[in-house]
């Protein structure tokens, strides 16, 4: 072959090579189509997670996280998969403080942590939290009852007492809200504002079994045996079989009945 033949034929096999894809070579990803499917996977993935589709939902996250690793919706859906899902508070917390990190102004995010920081025994964090939830959402009353709750549980009544009033001058109607005030005012020794309250509980919510729980532990520290056993009794007949009713309850009726008749 002439060498100048040769040269050309090089020329146009070069030419070629690079116009011509790679083999091994990934195609391009468009923009708009990722970030169509990344807003359809985070919409099926909340669904499914309303739905505790929990096996469901971590596919499509585990996707939507391998796109945008940083993705703060997709951690806290990630997050309540692992709380609710896995029983994993741990992880969980994990994810959503990661979540909280890229995006800090939603309130939902603020409930999962409290959430997994109360699965995890720390009341006083969890309630810290459902505050900080509450305050980005003061519409929402049960992030103030929830914050209220975890501070009862953290032995903060007087703190609980304030969260529980405030809940009610904002939305009476968040339920249970009388009788968890009641409870925080009897640990305190407000005995007779404790007992107003469980009425007004009883009012609100007739079916607040909770409340004459409360009443009747009133009672019995004012020493008024019959109505303390009057109200374990109508405590009884709204919740004849659970734990509560068979080894607090009824306990607490015959215990009364044996010391008032010795």
């Amino acid at each position: 072959m002439p060498r100048f033949a040769a040269c050309a034929l090089t020329v146009v096999l070069t030419a070629a090579s690079a116009l011509a894809p790679a083999c091994n070579s990934t195609p391009a990803v468009d923009p708009a189509e990722q970030a169509a499917q990344i807003k359809k996977d985070l919409a099926n993935a909340a669904a499914r997670v309303n739905d505790e589709k929990w096996k469901e939902a971590e596919g499509m996250l585990t996707r939507v996280l391998e796109a945008e690793p940083s993705n703060p919706e997709a951690l806290a859906l990630m997050a309540k998969v692992r709380l609710f899902g896995d029983k994993d508070a741990g992880k969980a917390l994990e994810l959503i403080d990661r979540a909280i990190a890229g995006k800090g102004d939603v309130a939902d995010y603020h409930a999962t942590r409290a959430s997994a920081l109360e699965k995890s025994g720390k009341d006083a964090d969890a309630a810290a939290s459902w505050g900080k939830a509450s305050q980005l959402d003061p519409d929402n009353g049960n992030y103030g009852l929830h914050q209220g709750q975890a501070l009862r549980r953290a032995k903060q009544y007087e703190q609980a007492e304030a969260v529980f009033r405030e809940v009610i001058k904002n939305d009476e109607a968040v339920k249970f809200v009388y009788s968890e005030l009641g409870d925080v005012l009897r640990e305190q020794g407000k005995l007779d504002e404790a007992l107003t309250t469980y009425a007004k509980a009883m009012i609100k919510y007739q079916g607040d079994k909770t409340a004459h729980a409360g009443a009747a532990q009133v009672y019995e520290a004012k020493g008024e045996t019959q109505k303390a056993i009057d109200e374990w009794s109508t405590y009884i007949r709204m919740d004849c079989c659970s734990d509560f009713s068979n080894n607090v309850a009824k306990k607490r009726i015959a215990e009364l009945q044996q010391g008032r008749a010795g």
